[in-house]
């Protein structure tokens, strides 16, 4: 299967320099590794998604499958920032970049700020990006603290963010095993959170609100 729609993606990437038709390839592709794994996704607030505008996804980070869900059940064109040497894997990193995902070396100064800089490209553009604020996924299943750079980039696009909290995949794979066990993850989308003004101060304010309504639906669920 990934050979498969990792080719399509890419002959589609050739033709369409958006990367929206080779980004709705890879979100079939996320819906199906879902199904075919045993991976029920159950989505609550789809009705928040707002379909007329690009937002910005604030999301908690628990497993491998946070990216399948999203990828797969948000029904919007998304644009990933992802670490640079995934786009050099066959098929899928081809498929990554015909789809207009953002490479990014989180270790280079520079090419960090390039990869912020496309990313404000591609939500002007009108696509929605997803954030995981932890910037690595759990260790131990408790949500840890959002590092800034969601709200800064929010304030730079001017576009709202939108709280989702997921629960269910660190139970598939957790971090550092390969033992797989199939079962439910639940994707709880919140109303956005918009920011007015460039105050740097009340942007932190709204990264942690965004923070405590992510862990008040993660801890209900």
């Amino acid at each position: 299967m990934s050979i498969i729609l990792g080719t399509v993606a890419t002959v589609l990437g050739v033709f369409d320099r958006s990367g929206n038709q080779s980004h709705k390839v890879a979100a079939l592709w996320s819906r199906l590794i879902c199904e075919w794994n045993g991976i029920r996704v159950e989505v609550s607030g789809a009705e928040n998604v707002l379909v007329d505008q690009p937002q910005i996804f604030i999301a908690n980070h628990q497993g491998y499958y946070d990216i399948f869900a999203l990828a797969g059940y948000l029904a919007v064109q998304l644009r990933w920032v992802s670490k640079a040497v995934l786009f050099r894997v066959p098929f899928m990193g081809w498929a990554m970049r015909a789809a207009s995902y953002i490479p990014v070396e989180r270790n280079n100064r520079k090419q960090s700020y390039q990869a912020f800089l496309n990313t404000l490209e591609a939500i002007k553009a009108g696509s929605s990006i997803v954030i995981f604020p932890e910037g690595t996924r759990s260790e131990d299943g408790s949500i840890g603290v959002f590092k800034k750079g969601s709200h800064l980039l929010a304030q730079r696009a001017k576009v709202p963010m939108v709280p989702v909290t997921i629960v269910g995949t660190r139970n598939i794979i957790r971090k550092g095993s390969m033992l797989f066990h199939p079962g439910t993850v639940r994707v709880i989308i919140f109303p956005c959170i918009t920011m007015d003004g460039d105050d740097v101060k009340k942007g932190d304010e709204i990264l942690q609100k965004i923070r405590n309504i992510i862990c008040k639906n993660f801890k209900t669920t």
